[in-house]
């Protein structure tokens, strides 16, 4: 199958979960805002920090590891890859919730939370277990260049599980289950689910993974990649912790609705990077350059066309986006703003990432990753006292300008791929219109209410944004994804052909 029409499927499955995914949590944000408050949502965001930090170190960059070597072994060897890293990351997961559990006290004081940010701590470091064999069991399938287990596993069934029982806690417990059943309870459902079904993919079994041995290839391949993964989730998740550090919850339940409704971009990278690197990884071992270069500068396209709309609605009304979460919530609007600059940039340019540490540039990824840490450190340490909320955007937005140029050169320099591929052109033009348009509709609109002018300039947008797309003409390589997922279009080509 050509590579455009196996992207655009499994991307399409990917895309599908994380628009499900990204929904539910925005979903979880609003409703834990109005049911349980700002306090509650910023503990909601620190535990969420640290669960995913701890899930981090204890995948050890086996989990990304797995997208390479299973692309390069067959058979038993496969198995044996496979079996090692699910054993490693699952004793290292009991380890990291033993660590949890002993310093929840410590954590909760330095993060300056109380009792319900300690509980709910406790609760996501027994359920850590739980996440990273997910965690593993789906990239395994992953590599396997099948998206759809994972997808349904962790951004369906988890993010579902998870609002579920936070408003069922609520209704029938109270406010302190509500935040903390959902910790444990949606990892354990996502694991029965798609334990089965890696199973039958892998052809593993519970033995193999009990007597699986070493394996010092896959080791020294994860070292660096568990340091690019770290930096990568601690940079995701500086802000909301230094936050933490320097303010209150109270503040982070504020930035919380902001950060996580910007993040709604980054989710379409996410969701074509899943496809893009096992395929990138094959390309370039098989030195294939113009492989990887034809697949990094369409996966660029497509995800960059694809949030303009949501970009747009966000850097030109951010005040009516926040006012859904309640009062007080519009004081994130300015850091709403810059915050969707920076997502829109590491949507448009992160996949340069994925394409160093899959063409045997890892330590170099990981070097990116540590400099950009640090200056956000850096930035936040001065800014935030200062500028509160708007400081912790403004430090994020400096540095992914940066780390996004960085990246750029890197890649021009490496392997010849273009700064800026002359193509963005038709995507960034008709945003460009669209934009104008929404902004002449607003000064119609009047004293409409937010979520009524919400509706009207995304509908009213992206209908100007499809119409100068279209208007532009799909490339050649769009037209032939198109066509292959849906042939009746093919013969209707024909027809009306003279």
């Amino acid at each position: 199958m050509k590579r455009e029409v196996t992207i655009a499927r499994e991307g399409g499955i990917s895309m599908a979960g994380a628009i499900f995914a990204q929904a539910v949590r925005f979903a979880f944000n609003l409703a834990a805002a109005r049911l349980l408050g700002a306090d509650a949502l910023g503990v909601y965001a620190l535990v969420v920090a640290v669960a995913q930090i701890a899930e981090v170190l204890a995948a050890g960059g086996l989990d990304t590891g797995l997208l390479r070597f299973v692309n390069q072994k067959e058979g038993v060897a496969r198995r044996q890859v496979i079996a090692t890293a699910l054993k490693r990351t699952t004793i290292a997961s009991v380890l990291m919730a033993l660590l949890m559990l002993l310093f929840s006290a410590q954590l909760t004081g330095l993060l300056h939370g109380g009792e319900l940010l300690r509980m709910t701590l406790c609760s996501a470091a027994l359920a850590l277990p739980f996440s990273v064999m997910t965690n593993m069991a789906g990239f395994a399938v992953q590599a396997h260049r099948h998206l759809m287990p994972k997808v349904v596993a962790s951004q369906m069934i988890f993010p579902g599980v998870f609002l579920l029982a936070m408003i069922a806690g609520y209704y029938a417990f109270g406010r302190v289950p509500a935040l903390v059943l959902p910790f444990f309870i949606g990892p354990l459902v996502a694991l029965v689910w798609i334990l089965p079904r890696f199973g039958r993919m892998a052809g593993i079994g519970v033995g193999e993974v009990l007597h699986a041995g070493g394996n010092r290839e896959l080791s020294r391949f994860a070292l660096p990649l568990l340091a690019i993964s770290l930096f990568s989730i601690l940079s995701h998740w500086i802000d909301v912790m230094m936050l933490g550090l320097l303010t209150d919850v109270r503040t982070v339940g504020l930035y919380q609705p902001a950060i996580r409704t910007a993040g709604l971009l980054r989710s379409v990278l996410l969701a074509f990077a899943g496809i893009a690197a096992p395929m990138i990884a094959g390309y370039h071992a098989q030195s294939d350059r113009k492989g990887v270069s034809e697949t990094y500068a369409m996966v660029n396209r497509w995800i960059l066309t694809i949030v303009m709309v949501p970009f747009l609605v966000l850097l030109l009304f951010p005040g009516e986006v926040l006012s859904v979460f309640g009062e007080g919530f519009g004081e994130g609007s300015g850091a709403l703003v810059m915050l969707a600059i920076s997502m829109l940039l590491n949507a448009s340019f992160g996949l340069g990432s994925s394409v160093l540490a899959m063409c045997g540039r890892e330590r170099l990824s990981m070097v990116n990753q540590a400099g950009a840490l640090v200056l956000q450190v850096l930035l936040h340490w001065i800014l935030i006292p200062r500028m509160g909320l708007d400081g912790a955007a403004l430090s994020t937005l400096l540095v992914m300008v940066l780390l996004t140029i960085v990246r750029m050169v890197q890649l021009r320099t490496l392997f010849g791929l273009p700064y800026l591929p002359v193509k963005l052109w038709k995507p960034v033009t008709a945003g460009a219109v669209a934009a104008l348009g929404m902004l002449v509709l607003k000064r119609f609109a009047g004293e409409a209410h937010p979520f009524q002018l919400l509706m009207m300039v995304t509908v009213t947008g992206a209908a100007v944004y499809v119409l100068l797309i279209r208007l532009f003409r799909l490339e050649q390589e769009e037209m032939e994804v198109i066509l292959k997922i849906m042939p009746f279009l093919k013969s209707q080509r024909k027809k009306a052909a003279p």
